[in-house]
């Protein structure tokens, strides 16, 4: 098992570790990472994420977009428990780093690289993603990498401090194969995203095609619309809401794990009482509970996580 804490004070508004500091000091002094402290051992189960560049047509000017999207967005799932990227901070090639090895890639347009898919970009055409904007964390930095073969070194390639929102970084995902036929196919691993920060960050991203093999010499395809995902650093409280007696906990989870809503009147006591519980799916996503009757003066809460 595997509790991880966030306390909380319910004096009211929205909250952050830094009003609770004395807390938070009461709780590191007994060798608590952050807000999060690790009760037990627990085996952790990687997700990895394939995200498939298409194109709407494969026509001259056809919008590029992501076929399975829909499944990962900020309006996943109807935005109600919209899907996140889970990054763990479990990897000795990125110490001190939140990380996930979710991949994106294009589909594949011949037989030779094991399509055609349908939405397959076309022929000729090279795919690559421009990160442009990144929301979390105050002074966060989310970082792309790349890995040599083996998996032993890692490469930084480009950063994002939180709120940029203009930014031009971008990388392939087409691996530009051409024989026997030219294919935007792409599936590339030894790729990391990662945070420095624990917390919730939305990455807005766009697809486009940066080929000469279009009318004029120009694109095949025009960019896709900005397209935006939740990447969860870590297990963390991204925001506490107290309006009038009621309580809302929001949360990113990982797959194959359960969370429970704890609440206590004190930092140090030993009588949390249980108020909710998620039941973990085979994949991340955001979650919120509530305490619907929060009517102390004072309180604390936190998120507990088992292991299934």
């Amino acid at each position: 098992m595997n509790d991880f804490l966030r306390l909380l004070s319910t004096a009211g508004g929205v909250f952050h570790p830094s009003t609770l500091w004395p807390a938070w000091k009461y709780f590191q002094a007994r060798h608590v990472a952050w807000v999060c402290c690790v009760c037990a051992s627990v085996s952790v189960s990687a997700q990895h994420i394939h995200l498939t560049a298409g194109a709407l047509s494969v026509l001259p000017g056809a919008k590029l977009f992501f076929s399975n999207g829909y499944l990962y967005d900020t309006n996943s799932y109807g935005g109600i428990t919209p899907a996140c990227i889970y990054m763990n901070n479990n990897d000795s090639l990125y110490p001190g780093l939140y990380q996930t090895s979710a991949s994106f890639g294009a589909l594949p347009a011949t037989i030779w690289t094991g399509g055609p898919y349908p939405y397959a970009a076309e022929q000729g055409s090279f795919i690559e993603m421009t990160m442009i904007s990144v929301q979390g964390p105050s002074d966060g930095e989310f970082a792309f990498w790349e890995e040599n073969e083996e998996g032993t070194t890692a490469t930084k390639r480009f950063s994002m401090r939180s709120g940029t929102t203009d930014s031009t970084n971008r990388f392939n995902l087409s691996e530009g194969i051409e024989l026997p036929e030219a294919d935007p196919f792409g599936h590339i691993h030894e790729r990391r995203f990662t945070a420095d920060k624990p917390g919730l960050y939305i990455l807005g991203v766009q697809l486009i095609d940066t080929s000469r093999a279009g009318p004029n010499g120009g694109p095949i395809h025009s960019p896709s619309d900005i397209n935006y995902f939740y990447f969860q650093a870590g297990l963390f409280i991204n925001y506490v809401l107290k309006t009038n007696n009621t309580v809302t906990v929001q949360f990113g989870s990982r797959g194959f794990n359960n969370y429970f809503l704890e609440t206590s009147p004190t930092v140090h006591g030993t009588n949390w009482i249980q108020l909710g519980m998620i039941t973990g799916g085979n994949h991340s996503d955001l979650h919120t509970l509530v305490d619907t009757n929060a009517t102390v003066s004072l309180g604390f809460y936190r998120v507990r996580e088992v292991s299934q």
